[in-house]
């Protein structure tokens, strides 16, 4: 990160979609406002699917009521601050995207799947809202790790997001495992590709990660 910093790199992503995410729950507090915030961005797979894609991108920035804003505020501002500072802005932004939309649209297939049971789920969750940043936090930060080659803490990760599920079965779980798999995913693409070209042709993605100290073990051609 300081070697980032040093290169003129700031998490504006990160302190951007933070304060929007402040301003958002302080926008909350009004009654008024309340009611329109959550038609707006409150997401389930109760909804129809074109409602529930409007409204998504908002979605972002509600985190689910059991989580306070200070904390929906921190894991945004570390998480993707650290993964503009090590994987660049672009793959950061990338990964929320990814991480965001596929973990909630996924869940809404599998709430809508004939055998719901198999997956520890009732019908009745179709109505539970979808985990807002805690999908987009958990996809950059398992595409980090893979690409900072720290193998052993994305296992530690994927374990641990294993056990919750298994252990509290819940729309949340499975938002957030396939959030891990597309980070994994997309980390594992990045890996083979900076494996595969040369320092010249990296695009600028590509190549904050792997100028990078800790991706500096990545093989060189």
């Amino acid at each position: 990160m300081r070697q980032g910093w040093s290169r003129g790199t700031r998490p504006w992503f990160a302190v951007g979609v933070a304060s929007a995410t402040a301003v958002v729950y302080a926008l909350a507090e009004n009654h008024s406002i309340r009611s329109f915030l959550w038609r707006a961005g409150g997401v389930s797979a109760a909804l129809p699917l074109k409602v529930e894609l409007a409204r998504l991108p908002l979605s972002l920035l509600l985190a689910t009521p059991y989580l306070p804003v200070w904390a929906a505020c921190a894991q945004i501002l570390a998480v993707f601050g650290i993964g503009e500072f090590v994987i660049g802005r672009r793959l950061t932004v990338v990964l929320v995207v990814l991480g965001h939309f596929g973990a909630t649209l996924v869940a809404r297939v599998v709430l809508d799947a004939i055998h719901t049971s198999v997956f520890g789920l009732t019908p009745a969750l179709a109505h539970v809202l979808d985990t807002g940043p805690s999908a987009a936090t958990t996809a950059v930060g398992a595409g980090l790790l893979i690409v900072a080659r720290m193998n052993r803490s994305a296992v530690l990760l994927a374990a641990a997001l294993v056990a919750a599920y298994l252990i509290a079965p819940g729309v949340d779980g499975v938002e957030h495992l396939v959030a891990l798999a597309c980070g994994l995913g997309v980390g594992v693409i990045c890996r083979l590709a900076a494996s595969r070209l040369s320092s010249r042709s990296f695009p600028p993605w590509l190549r904050a990660a792997r100028d990078s100290p800790l991706t500096r073990r990545l093989p060189t051609p």
